[in-house]
C-alpha cells in the first residue's frame, strides 16, 4: 500500500527530570505551613512547582499536538486551568487558611499534570508515511469519513479522524526532509506495541507510490 509503519517513542527524559525537580518546591511549601515560617513565601513555591509541570506538559504536548484532540487529555488541561485559576484568585483573597488551600490545590494540580502525561505516554500509537507530491491533492472520494481540513500538501493537520468505536484519533499532515515530501497519518489513542488495524483508517492511496 506504500505506507511505511514506525512506533513513535514517548521520549520524557527531560519531563521526568522537570516533573522531579517540581517536588523540591511542594516539599518546601508543605514545611513552611508545617513549621508556620515565611508562610507569605508558600505561593511562590507553589507557582515554582506549576512553572515546570507547565514546562513538562508543553514538552510532551508540542512534540505530538494531536495529542491535545483526545478528550480525556483535553479535560486534564482544562481542569489544570481553573486549579491554576483557583489558586491565583485566592491569592487575591484574604480568606482563612489560605495557604493550606493553595497546598492542596497544587497537589491537585501535581495529580493533573502527572496523570496527563501518563496518559500521553500509554496512548502514543504508532506514525504511517507514504511518500508525496506537492503537486498532489487529497480528496473527499480517498479519505471517506475523514475531516479535511486542507485539500493541498501543508505542515499542519490536512485532515482529522475521531475513531469512537477504538477510543483513538487520527490525523494526517504533510512532512518535509530535504525536498522528500511525505503524507503522515498519526495515530493517538492506542499503545504503539500493540497492532492497529490501518485498513479501519479507510485511506484510499491505492493509486499512489
Amino acid at each position: 500500500m506504500g505506507w511505511k509503519q514506525t512506533e513513535l517513542e514517548p521520549a520524557l527524559g527531560t519531563v521526568v527530570f522537570l516533573c522531579s525537580w517540581s517536588f523540591i518546591p511542594i516539599s518546601i511549601s508543605v514545611l513552611m505551613f508545617s513549621f508556620n515560617k515565611y508562610t507569605d513565601y508558600i505561593i511562590h513555591a507553589c507557582m515554582v512547582a506549576i512553572i515546570l509541570q507547565t514546562l513538562s506538559l508543553y514538552l510532551v504536548l508540542s512534540r505530538h499536538q494531536i495529542a491535545l484532540q483526545y478528550s480525556s487529555i483535553r479535560n486534564r488541561i482544562m481542569a489544570g486551568i481553573f486549579v491554576l485559576s483557583a489558586i491565583l484568585a485566592i491569592q487575591l483573597t484574604n480568606i482563612e487558611y489560605d495557604s493550606l488551600i493553595q497546598i492542596g490545590l497544587l497537589l491537585v494540580f501535581t495529580y493533573i499534570s502527572l496523570s496527563t502525561i501518563q496518559l500521553y505516554a500509554n496512548n502514543l500509537g504508532s506514525l504511517f508515511e507514504h511518500p508525496w507530491s506537492e503537486k498532489e491533492k487529497i480528496s473527499s472520494e480517498q479519505l471517506p469519513n475523514w475531516e479535511i481540513q486542507s485539500f493541498i500538501f501543508s505542515t499542519n493537520a490536512m485532515a482529522i479522524r475521531t475513531m469512537p468505536q477504538k477510543n483513538c484519533i487520527a490525523w494526517i499532515s504533510g512532512q518535509m526532509n530535504g525536498e522528500e515530501l511525505k503524507l503522515v497519518v498519526e495515530i493517538f489513542g492506542h499503545h504503539p506495541k500493540e497492532d492497529f488495524d490501518f485498513l479501519s483508517l479507510e485511506i484510499n492511496f491505492d493509486n499512489h507510490g
